[in-house]
């Protein structure tokens, strides 16, 4: 009998779906195998009585220590930056401007994000320059070139924490308070005092924010099943949450400031996350108009973002 006549065309065959399926399997647990094998490697690298016989190691193993791989010479030093960066999330260092035309010594900021997956993302840079205000003799800080996404506002907290006599949005803020401070003659009308520390801390404190948003749609579309993208292996996603009805959660834009739901039964929402990982407020329409019952389970419960999945499991489908 003809092998092609057992199963029509374009349909699967079982015996290819089971070897693909068998496939798949050991492939995922190789994956696993193999990121459990670096992380006992790092860790046991990384332990304090195998530095030490690394850095000072006894007469006996001087001699093996000329032959150690680069694997375990590199660990220290992975293990030595993983701490400073833990310790210290954001750096200062020095910085000449490589440009030919100019001869300016910049300060450089470094800041360091730790993402979801307990690794750190690439690292973010700030240039500041030293600028004499114009009229005076002073110099001031001003931002130079930076790595920042565009979506935060890095005029705006230059402006709040680095104010430069004579910038645009400084003669926008005055123009807009000069007759409130013509009111005010006690209060001293000269140039405030630049906050490098202050202008640090807001800034890394909008990026931890950022990521904690992306990582909190991740962390939804792994439990939905909708993880196609994610960074994490696959042996390490979490099990689909089912019976919730969602098709569809994906951010509108990279800010991950609001999140767009999709149901299967065509309702569309969407919900705004807050830097603190709290859902603010939240639309859901469906032909019937909006679905008040499924916006307040959306923002009931404390409002937080993980536990948005098991609150719409625990309501059921919507009757609206």
């Amino acid at each position: 009998m003809n092998q092609s006549a057992r199963y029509p065309p374009g349909s699967p065959d079982p015996e290819e779906e089971e070897q693909d399926s068998a496939i798949a399997s050991i492939r995922a647990e190789i994956q696993k195998l193999q990121r459990r094998k670096r992380t006992f490697t790092s860790s046991l690298l990384s332990a304090t009585s195998v530095q030490k016989l690394l850095r000072k190691p006894p007469a006996a193993l001087t001699s093996m220590t000329d032959d150690l791989s680069p694997l375990a010479r590199a660990a220290g030093k992975h293990s030595d930056s993983n701490h400073y960066r833990i310790a210290f999330g954001a750096t200062a260092f020095l910085f000449k401007d490589p440009s030919p035309t100019t001869n300016d010594n910049l300060l450089g900021v470094r800041l360091d994000i730790c993402a979801r997956n307990g690794r750190f993302a690439k690292p973010y840079y700030v240039l500041l320059r030293r600028e004499r205000v114009r009229g005076k003799d002073e110099k001031r800080l001003r931002v130079h070139r930076h790595t920042i996404p565009t979506f935060i506002s890095i005029a705006k907290l230059e402006n709040a924490f680095l104010p430069f006599p004579g910038s645009k949005v400084q003669r926008g803020e005055e123009s807009e308070d000069e007759d409130a401070e013509a009111l005010k003659p006690w209060k001293g009308h000269g140039a405030r005092k630049q906050d490098l520390r202050g202008f640090v801390r807001e800034l890394r404190r909008e990026l931890a924010a950022w990521h904690m948003r992306t990582d909190a749609v991740e962390f939804l579309r792994e439990r939905l099943g909708l993880d196609e993208g994610s960074q994490s292996a696959p042996a390490e996603r979490l099990s689909p949450v089912t019976d919730t009805g969602v098709v569809s959660l994906a951010p509108t834009a990279v800010e991950a400031r609001y999140v767009r739901l999709e149901w299967e039964d065509g309702r569309v929402g969407r919900f705004k996350l807050s830097n603190s990982g709290l859902v603010e407020r939240a639309v859901v329409i469906g032909d019937s108009g909006r679905d008040k019952q499924t916006e307040d389970t959306m923002t009931g419960g404390g409002g937080k973002v993980e536990g948005l999945l098991d609150r719409l499991r625990e309501r059921g489908p919507s009757t609206v």
